[in-house]
């Protein structure tokens, strides 16, 4: 019998897997790397464009609509440092709380009376909302994406983790002299593309998460699973060692719920001698990870890993009581998405003062609140809520389309995680993911179906 073809990747789904790995390469700088950014932020323009006049061209494939819930969550995220950048009449600048230094400045240039935005600095605003940009575009693009263009995507992140995981090795195997793409890097650990090496754990962790979907995606026989088992193991075991030689403590905590979901996402996969295998592999990781200080102990390398355990002299505690000073100066609007330092270094106390430039608050959530004030709950909750309404929604679909549907939940889960103590969505990469993530979260219909129904419309 004549087998039959596999229906192609899209133009849409190359180019979005070609952004995601723009993205993943050169947006792990941070704001400290701005030159890196414009290169995502190009690749962003230049997708777009091939998004419009490219890849409409010579394909049978039609687009999903984006999910009205996709389509609010975007417009909110969006609508946050657009409306702090719309002027205001001095009237109401100056009477906002948090402003009487900036009125105090513009007097000295004559400028207090003067029309100025909500944000107390519009450049580093304007400067979020072009990073916040491509991520929510990536999250519209996903969600009209079919399943084999998402399944293609997946794959592609996972690929991506582990050449960050290879580079990793690199890095270390220099002692931290060479192969790291940023000047201001955690040198002596692993941290892949990044410039954080927590940054770099979040995305190995999704990447461990890709491959199992990758691989429970689609139906597989039994005969052919056993032959591709052993790759799964194989790079499993390279993301995880390599998410622990991050030294990221939360990383490193996030590894066992990262297993629970990937149980979850292979056990469909059926009760044979693969899934029996990949589930003692999974046992093992557990027992190691129990008996991680033992083994941290006889390595130097490891042992490094296990003295960051020791959180007696972390001063993130003194730094979230700072920030809730300065929310509590620019509450109720908020200082503006972006200004951070700005806004947190007149309320920095003493005991917190370092050599080290505080550009973050460590907490994404606290972060958050400082910069848009009251709008941070309304929109972390309002988004939180239409996610899992549409995912709620999605599930009802067929099996073989839950194994991304896991992935989502589980990346999403990982950053949110990640966000309590550390900012991995000012990070364009990991901001990039979770648009993926998210934009996964809405129904698929298969390739084959999609052309059925360009075919009908012709």
């Amino acid at each position: 019998m004549r087998r039959r073809n596999a229906t192609p990747v899209s133009r849409h789904g190359l180019l979005v897997a070609a952004f995601v790995a723009i993205a993943m390469i050169f947006g792990g700088g941070g704001s400290p790397s701005p030159k890196a950014e414009i290169i995502v932020q190009l690749g962003f323009v230049a997708a777009l464009l091939a998004w419009v006049w490219w890849a409409p061209r010579g394909n049978k494939d039609v687009l999903q609509p984006v999910p009205h819930r996709h389509a609010l969550l975007g417009s909110m995220l969006l609508f946050v440092p657009i409306l702090q950048l719309l002027p205001l009449p001095p009237l109401i600048w100056q009477s906002l709380p948090g402003r009487e230094l900036q009125v105090a400045s513009l007097s000295l240039v004559d400028g207090a009376n003067s029309w100025q935005p909500l944000s107390i600095s519009p450049a580093r605003t304007l400067a979020g909302l072009l990073a916040l940009m491509p991520a929510v575009a990536v999250m519209w693009a996903t969600a009209q994406l079919p399943s084999r263009d998402r399944r293609f995507l997946i794959l592609s992140i996972a690929l991506l983790s582990i050449a960050g995981a290879v580079l990793g090795a690199l890095q270390l195997a220099s002692g931290g002299a060479s192969f790291y793409l940023y000047e201001m890097s955690h040198r002596g650990w692993l941290t892949a593309f990044h410039a954080n090496r927590n940054a770099a754990v979040d995305v190995l962790l999704i990447g461990s998460l890709a491959m199992s979907a990758f691989f429970a995606s689609k139906p597989t026989p039994p005969a052919l699973l056993r032959r591709r088992m052993p790759i799964l193991l194989a790079g499993q075991a390279v993301l995880f060692l390599a998410a622990i030689l991050t030294g990221s403590r939360m990383g490193v905590l996030l590894i066992l719920p990262v297993l629970a979901l990937n149980a979850m996402i292979l056990k469909p996969l059926g009760e044979g001698r693969a899934l029996k295998l990949a589930g003692r592999a999974a046992s093992f990781a557990v027992i190691l990870l129990l008996a991680l200080p033992l083994i941290l102990a006889g390595n130097p390398r490891l042992a490094a890993v296990a003295t960051r355990f020791d959180a007696a002299g972390d001063a993130r505690i003194m730094l979230w009581r700072d920030t809730l000073q300065a929310i509590d100066a620019f509450f109720p609007v908020g200082s503006g998405v972006g200004t951070f330092p700005v806004a947190f270094a007149p309320h920095q106390s003493f005991e917190s003062l370092s050599a080290a430039f505080i550009n973050r608050a460590h907490n994404d959530f606290l972060e958050f609140f400082l910069e848009a004030g009251l709008l941070a709950p309304v929109v972390l909750l309002a988004g939180g809520y239409l996610l899992l309404r549409q995912g709620v929604a999605t599930w009802s679909q067929a099996a073989s389309e839950r194994a991304p549907q896991i992935f989502a939940c589980g990346t999403l889960a990982v950053i949110a995680l990640h966000s309590l103590v550390d900012y991995p969505l000012r990070n364009m990469a990991i901001a990039c993911l979770a648009g993926v993530a998210a934009g996964m979260l809405s129904p698929t219909q298969p390739m084959g179906k999609a052309n059925r129904d360009a075919d009908g419309d012709r």
